[in-house]
């Protein structure tokens, strides 16, 4: 699926990123999501400062990582991400390549729903802050 809008964020594989067999340990990549969900969250002018602000949260009620390469210390990659859905709920996609060889190491998504922080009520539409947000974006 199309992106509506997307960014790209550097990621370099630490040392306490490793499981004891020296690979990325599959836990991290919930962590990886969130570094490209952020740099895309900046990049539209909605990260969770004006989330707050707004009085919505976005918890993540789906995610799905496919693996197609082992990640390793030291590489060097990029996180591509995308918001791919945005009507009543919030899906962000991820590609993260080698930034040597271009590579697909990794995909995956994540499913979110606006949250209203005073009621705790999930709402099951995008509210008019997003909206705003993303209307330069849209066709």
């Amino acid at each position: 699926m199309k992106s509506l809008v997307s960014s790209a964020a550097p990621l370099r594989i630490q040392f306490y990123d490793l499981d004891p067999m020296n690979i990325v340990w599959h836990g991290n990549y919930a962590r990886f999501f969130e570094i490209g969900r952020s740099a895309l969250l900046d990049k539209i002018g909605y990260n969770y400062r004006a989330m707050e602000a707004s009085g919505f949260a976005w918890p993540v009620i789906d995610m799905h990582v496919r693996y197609y390469r082992s990640l390793e210390l030291g590489q060097d990659l990029e996180i591509e991400t995308g918001i791919t859905e945005w009507e009543n709920r919030l899906k962000f996609s991820y590609v993260i390549k080698s930034k040597v060889t271009g590579k697909r190491m990794t995909t995956g998504h994540t499913v979110h729903v606006a949250l209203d922080m005073q009621s705790k009520e999930m709402k099951w539409e995008t509210p008019p802050v997003l909206r705003e947000k993303l209307a330069p974006y849209l066709p």
